[in-house]
């Protein structure tokens, strides 16, 4: 029972957010501004995007395991970059089918077990959550948009506390508590390093985006797209979305000061779809061939702890 409320959950609070906001909003009007906007542009500008967003995040990922494993078990730059598009494919239908196909590939290709390849995708998330959080602070410490003056200290905090794990947790006998273990292999340099090559990942598809809003016909401030743009992200993230449609749309709204509720709310349908589709495009290629990755490497490899 517990499994399946676990796969229901993101689909029913998705249906919640789109019923709660039909209700608040015409759905005329939403398909009215949808219908006035420039959406053709927009399939292959994602398309794009979300290429240049696999680099760098590629890197990123492989930064981390190149700190855990020795040189002759680390998946090369283009595996990894694989491995992460066709999970992604996985992660649109549910978080975790996602998450979980790609700690298994990570497991399968680099011999770690299970609960250290957890372990890694743990840490993965939260130098996500902290690059996005980090990117926004300095946009708004450096911008000075007109954003509500809580959202500065919230992001801020965030980004402080995960990079004060990062420097501070490898100087600790924290590896004894399983999880952390990534942690203290991952090291000082080359956790501050990920992380800011995730800032380059949030800059490129913040930068996208506002873009893409302006072909669509939001006037929006640049400083103020890139400040709210890493809080709809990790709304968008996080495993209360279908496809990125759900919550996500809520977090959309807090543009509104700037442009009316209907246009932000078509906007981000069309973007949502048009992004949807580019990562399907992007990983589906590789899909097939992680997936018989994972199945070889059950047949096959004995697992073993990562390399010191």
């Amino acid at each position: 029972m517990k499994t399946w409320l676990s796969w229901l959950a993101p689909y029913a609070i998705a249906a919640l957010v789109i019923v709660f906001i039909s209700r608040q909003y015409s759905i005329t009007a939403i398909r009215a501004e949808m219908a006035k906007g420039e959406w053709l542009p927009l399939i292959p500008l994602a398309f794009v995007t979300y290429v240049a967003s696999l680099a760098w995040v590629a890197a990123a990922d492989r930064t981390v395991l190149r700190g855990l494993l020795a040189e002759d078990l680390t998946p090369s730059y283009l595996a990894v970059a694989k491995g992460k598009a066709a999970a992604v494919v996985l992660h649109i239908v549910h978080y975790a089918l996602g998450q979980g196909v790609y700690a298994t590939w990570m497991a399968r290709r680099t011999r770690l077990n299970l609960g250290q390849a957890g372990g890694l995708i743990f840490y993965i998330i939260l130098a996500e959550l902290g690059s996005v959080c980090l990117y926004a602070a300095l946009v708004i410490g450096i911008g000075r948009p007109d954003v509500p003056s809580a959202v500065f200290p919230l992001v801020l905090g965030v980004a402080l506390a995960l990079i004060a794990a990062v420097v501070f947790l490898p100087a600790t006998r924290s590896e004894r508590f399983g999880f952390l273990q990534i942690w203290v292999k991952v090291g000082r340099a080359r956790g501050l390093a990920q992380l800011g090559i995730r800032v380059g990942q949030h800059a490129t598809t913040t930068t996208a985006t506002w873009l893409a809003a302006r072909w669509f016909g939001m006037d929006l401030p640049l400083a103020v797209m890139l400040s709210y743009l890493p809080v709809i992200l990790v709304v968008g993230s996080l495993p209360i979305n279908v496809a990125g449609f759900g919550a996500v749309q809520g977090a959309w709204l807090l543009l509104s000061p700037w442009a009316p509720a209907e246009r932000i709310l078509a906007f981000s349908v069309v973007w949502q779809a048009a992004s949807a589709l580019a990562l399907v495009a992007r990983g589906l290629p590789f899909l097939r061939g992680v997936l018989a990755d994972i199945r070889e490497g059950k047949q096959s490899a004995a697992p073993t702890g990562p390399s010191d």
